[in-house]
């Protein structure tokens, strides 16, 4: 898709409102107003697609960052939420013309945060988000969302309330268009800073 002006990228709502739940959250575990019920992480990482079609043209990762929010209901057993989102740009394999592609997930699950060492901590959850899409070339626009199974899981370091570590995850669907399916998302690995307060 060829384009005369390229529009500013804008920031979604969604990404602004976890930003600002982020520092009004951080403000209160500094103020020590609350104690080990709400879990923050805020990560950056790489989904690798497992579609063949999207690898082809915009490459084999996809850098997301995620923003997830946990509250605590029974002993290392959380609520969560999530948001994360990825864009880049690709060119079609045959005639090289400009493509944009864009992919979303927000949704939510549970999650079992245990404390395993002094200092460590792990994280398996499980959930459903809703992946949306959208994809621009040649003067074509495709968009879309499916609901999505997401499976998670992390180890990490924590000091007081701050911890940072490594995470894994998966959450991959389907979709068609004009009767050629595709697939949405793949397996993901992050680097995550949070706080437990």
């Amino acid at each position: 898709m060829t384009k005369a002006d390229k529009p500013c990228k804008k920031i979604s709502r969604p990404a602004v409102i976890l930003a600002l739940a982020f520092l009004g959250l951080v403000i209160i575990t500094v103020s020590g107003l609350a104690a080990e019920k709400i879990m923050l992480m805020v990560s950056g990482g790489y989904i690798f697609p497992t579609d063949a079609g999207y690898k082809n043209v915009y490459g084999e990762t996809l850098f997301v960052p995620e923003f997830k929010l946990g509250v605590r209901v029974i002993d290392n057993l959380y609520v969560y939420g999530l948001f994360m989102t990825g864009s880049k740009d690709g060119t079609t394999p045959d005639l090289e013309l400009p493509t944009h592609s864009r992919q979303q997930f927000y949704g939510g699950g549970l999650g079992y945060f245990p404390t395993i060492g002094r200092h460590l901590k792990v994280f398996v959850g499980a959930g459903v988000a809703n992946a949306s899409y959208k994809e621009e070339a040649m003067e074509l626009t495709v968009k879309g969302n499916k609901v999505a199974l997401n499976l998670e899981a992390g180890i990490y370091y924590k000091e007081k309330f701050l911890f940072s570590g490594l995470e894994a995850g998966y959450c991959q669907t389907k979709d068609s268009y004009e009767g050629a399916d595709f697939k949405i998302g793949g397996a993901r690995l992050s680097l995550v800073l949070g706080v437990l307060f």
